[in-house]
């Protein structure tokens, strides 16, 4: 909890430092509310923009850096549910969660995707993704089967549906067996 609030205060720090200038700084506020951060659209695209040009500065993403860069999709997102932004940055935050290996936090962004916006052409990438992350990572098959086959049902003709038609095959199976597999398969065209 405490690593949270230490990331909360940064971004907040972060948000302030980059959403206006000092000229352009409110006065502080003697209220016991305070000052409250600019929350406009072109003051959360420049957080946005901010956070991600220093994940791209490393070449693997630490846990400061991708924790701030998620908080700023999901700042965004939550203050502008409606824009087709926010699917593109709840995508994003997933593929950053999922990458530090909080695959819980990752499958919550893919599903807001897939419920918050339900025309998005990002869905049938957060299903298969939903579904790898199930199968690789949280060894859940009976979950990566249901995700695969409702992107395949749902979405029968993408290219996406291929790799889940083919994931859905190896299911459950030790790297040993697939390479067998593949083997097999290989002689028996080798031999055709």
């Amino acid at each position: 909890m405490r690593k949270y609030l230490i990331y909360a205060a940064s971004l907040f720090a972060f948000i302030y430092s980059t959403g206006c200038s000092n000229s352009e700084r409110p006065a502080h506020n003697t209220g016991v509310q305070g000052t409250q951060p600019d929350t406009s659209k072109q003051a959360l695209l420049q957080v946005v923009r901010a956070a991600e040009a220093k994940l791209k500065t490393t070449q693997t993403i630490d846990a400061f850096n991708g924790n701030i860069t998620i908080t700023a999709y999901n700042n965004y997102a939550n203050h502008f549910p409606n824009d087709t932004l926010s699917a593109a940055f709840l995508f994003n935050a997933g593929g950053i969660a999922s990458s530090m290996g909080q695959y819980t936090q990752a499958l919550g962004f893919y599903n807001s995707v897939c419920t918050k916006f339900p025309n998005s052409r990002l869905i049938p990438e957060c299903l298969l993704v939903e579904g790898f992350i199930y199968d690789n990572n949280l060894n859940d098959t009976a979950k990566a089967h249901a995700k695969y086959s409702e992107l395949v049902n749902r979405f029968p003709n993408d290219s996406i549906s291929t790799q889940a038609r083919q994931a859905i095959k190896l299911l459950g199976k030790t790297p040993e067996e697939i390479g067998k597999e593949f083997e097999e398969k290989n002689k028996k065209t080798k031999k055709a």
